[in-house]
């Protein structure tokens, strides 16, 4: 079961913090452009909370294979 914490938003991105019963965090990042997503280990804090701060990429790449429908973006 997971219990939200927080949500927090920064002028770049916005973080939901979910902790699970046993002590596990879940971080969902996103902006306008993109999001992630990452789980820490609950002896993990200082982790967490670094990769909470951290924006979100501002360079994107894309790899097109011929014969694919290009994705609009």
């Amino acid at each position: 079961m997971y219990t939200t914490k927080c949500l927090i938003q920064f002028n770049t991105h916005a973080a939901h913090i979910q902790v699970q019963i046993d002590g596990t965090i879940c971080v969902f990042k996103h902006n306008d452009r993109s999001c992630d997503f990452q789980v820490f280990q609950s002896d993990d804090n200082l982790s967490a909370s670094d990769y909470i701060l951290e924006s979100l990429p501002t360079t994107y790449y894309r790899v097109t294979v011929n014969g694919d429908d290009e994705e609009q973006v």
